[in-house]
């Protein structure tokens, strides 16, 4: 079994770019939560990050294989190079990595009680969704709309989480400045979902919004998720009112989050002018890290 879950991992997780992006997700979060929060004084990365970072990389790994569990039909017709679908892996495999797994998170979260419920509530929940579709097959695979709307809790509970951990580093109680930081992240990823699967003539059964929404209706959607994505962190960061940062807010440094938008802003550009099949892959992939990063730098200037 181990032997096929290296398969697994290598085939449908790669580790590298995955420990990246995980580490940019959970410290680049919890920077943004303590660029909003001005009760946050001196906050840096530290233990607790690195645990959360270490919890967010083995969590999208255990989703990873949830959703491969799900689209086993659909990716055995449409990708069949991936690990589940040839045979490389089986169904039970995967079950026995999310439970384990899941048990090992728990485990390693055992200090930090309200963190250690928010992940029992979201493997509770990933573990409802996948049983329904598996034996009921509902939602459909190509029901894009209402998939997206279902896993967006998971995701939620995931920041939830990130405060949380933030919370116990810092020793602070919470507070209305998680609402917008989670709104920030929320979006930014909605943008990361439409444009991933954001092409320009998609085949019949092709998992995209395009079927749903159109071309240019998703290219917009995308773009206006982004605006919203980054709007939402303006003005919870507010640059505009101090020149440097200190304990009123992140001063100038409030403006990186527009580096992100100017990433979108370029591949909107390339993809309505041009004639390429897809939304650019560098925008794709480059979306996100490059808001986590920006999210540290902000959090890291606001609380020198």
């Amino acid at each position: 079994m181990i032997r096929r879950l290296a398969l697994f991992v290598r085939g449908s997780y790669p580790l590298p770019l995955s420990a990246v992006f995980a580490a940019a997700w959970a410290v680049g979060t919890t920077g943004l939560y303590a660029a909003v929060d001005p009760r946050a004084h001196e906050w840096r990365p530290g233990w607790g990050t690195a645990v959360a970072a270490v919890t967010v990389l083995v969590d999208l790994l255990l989703l990873r294989a949830a959703d491969d569990l799900r689209d086993l039909p659909y990716d055995r017709l449409h990708n069949p190079g991936r690990p589940l679908a040839r045979g490389a892996v089986r169904p039970r495999d995967l079950v026995v990595l999310m439970a384990a797994g899941a048990a090992g998170l728990l485990l390693l979260n055992g200090g930090n009680r309200p963190a250690q419920l928010l992940l029992a509530a979201q493997f509770a929940y990933t573990a409802v969704l996948v049983g329904t579709e598996l034996r009921s097959g509902w939602p459909p695979g190509d029901a894009v709309v209402i998939g997206v709307l279902l896993s967006s809790p998971i995701q939620i509970v995931l920041n939830l989480y990130l405060y949380a951990v933030f919370l116990h580093d810092t020793g602070l109680s919470a507070g209305r400045g998680a609402l917008p930081v989670l709104a920030v992240v929320l979006l930014a990823a909605t943008h990361h979902e439409l444009a991933r699967k954001l092409v320009r003539a998609p085949a019949a059964r092709e998992r995209t919004y395009v079927h749903v929404f159109g071309v240019r209706a998703t290219t917009a959607l995308a773009v206006g998720f982004a605006a919203a994505s980054t709007a939402v962190a303006l003005a919870a960061l507010h640059p505009w009112t101090a020149r440097t940062a200190g304990p009123d807010g992140p001063g100038a440094w409030g403006w990186l989050v527009l580096l992100p938008a100017a990433v979108v802003a370029r591949a909107a550009w390339s993809f309505t002018r041009g004639r390429a099949p897809r939304w650019p892959a560098h925008a794709t992939v480059g979306y996100l890290p490059t808001a986590f990063t920006c999210y540290l730098l902000i959090g890291l200037g606001a609380t020198s």
